[in-house]
């Protein structure tokens, strides 16, 4: 005689609550198996004599196809479609499938996960166990089906997984099967382990885009304005002199380099003198010496209509004295860059 267990749908709940580890995969995702069952031995009772007989199976191949949902606290929620074969001699064991499975999934690592949970159901069940006479073959009932797993996941790709499982299942029958001619037999519990292989697939999953890049670095201030050219120089004189001295000679080199570095074209050049002699003496002296400068000016490069002069004998002195003090500060001329 044949069993087919088709399972129907049922409800597993499991109450696990976590964070994913950055770069797992979540969302929907279709995964399919396949591996190595163990179904353990059947007890068949005689519906006739009660007799009880175990029925001993071989080894077969389970194949399980899911579609399910990962949430971001690594829950799973799932529902399973499986199918697996047992033959022993002229016997057959067939169980066809469907579960609604919870797990949860602890990260190990970024790529690693361990999982457990359990699926719960309903089946319809077909069995021949090859005794003649006891059982009909393609009689089939209905029985409650749970199962138990866990195991192991590794990310070959952000959105693919390879599965390790264990799966404990087992199929409530306790029914009787058939009726002719010795009354057919009561079948009881069945229960299988297995070992499966398996690939899940998210096939929507995008990882969350990287964040944005830091923004860039203010600019550096701008350098600080050069600061303004010098306008002004004063060219000393010895006394009751108007002729330049080397070092008077230097100031007016310099001062005409920065009036044509800087686009000076008109200049002011005023003449003074100590309080030594008359003022209308001091006068004419005063004027000489900013002759002098303009002539040297002039001499160096520049335009001397661009070049005014004026002499102040000593009424604006650099520091005040009395008449007739020779000061040599204010034996001067004032070489006055931009001045009209």
């Amino acid at each position: 005689m044949k069993i087919r267990m088709i399972a129907l749908a049922g409800v597993a709940v499991l109450a696990m609550t976590g964070s994913a580890l950055a770069g797992q995969a979540t969302g929907w995702y279709v995964d399919l198996s396949g591996g190595y069952d163990h179904l353990g031995q059947i007890t068949v009772q005689n519906n006739v004599t009660l007799a009880e007989n175990k029925a001993t199976t071989e080894n077969g191949g389970l194949i399980t196809g899911a579609w399910g949902y990962k949430f971001h606290d690594h829950v799973r929620v799932e529902g399973e479609i499986g199918w697996v074969d047992h033959s022993f001699g002229q016997a057959k064991v067939q169980i066809t499938s469907f579960l609604l499975n919870a797990a949860y999934d602890v990260p190990l690592s970024p790529k690693w996960d361990f999982s457990f949970g359990a699926g719960a159901g309903t089946g319809l069940g077909e069995i021949n166990t090859g005794v003649p006479g006891i059982l009909v073959p393609e009689d089939t009932h209905a029985g409650y089906m749970f199962q138990g797993f866990a195991g192991f996941a590794y990310s070959i790709r952000r959105n693919v997984d390879i599965t390790f499982d264990w799966r404990y299942r087992d199929l409530a029958l306790n029914k009787s099967f058939g009726t002719v001619p010795n009354g057919g037999a009561h079948i009881k519990d069945t229960n299988e382990q297995a070992w499966m292989i398996g690939v899940r697939w998210y096939p929507w999953y995008a990882p969350a885009p990287p964040p944005p890049p830091p923004p860039p670095p203010p600019p550096p201030p701008p350098p600080p304005p050069p600061p303004p050219p010098v306008k002004t120089f004063i060219v000393f004189f010895d006394f009751n002199k108007s002729n330049l001295t080397a070092e008077a000679q230097s100031v007016v080199t310099e001062a005409v380099k920065v009036a044509k570095a800087n686009g000076f074209v008109k200049v002011l050049v005023t003449g003074h003198t100590d309080t030594v002699g008359s003022d209308s003496y001091n006068q004419g002296l005063s004027v000489r010496r900013a002759e002098s400068v303009k002539d040297e000016m002039v001499r160096q490069g520049m335009d001397g209509s661009g070049i005014s002069i004026e002499g102040k004998s000593f009424h604006d002195p650099l520091v005040p004295t009395g008449p007739g003090v020779r000061e040599p500060q204010n034996r001067r001329a004032v070489i006055d860059l931009g001045g009209m």
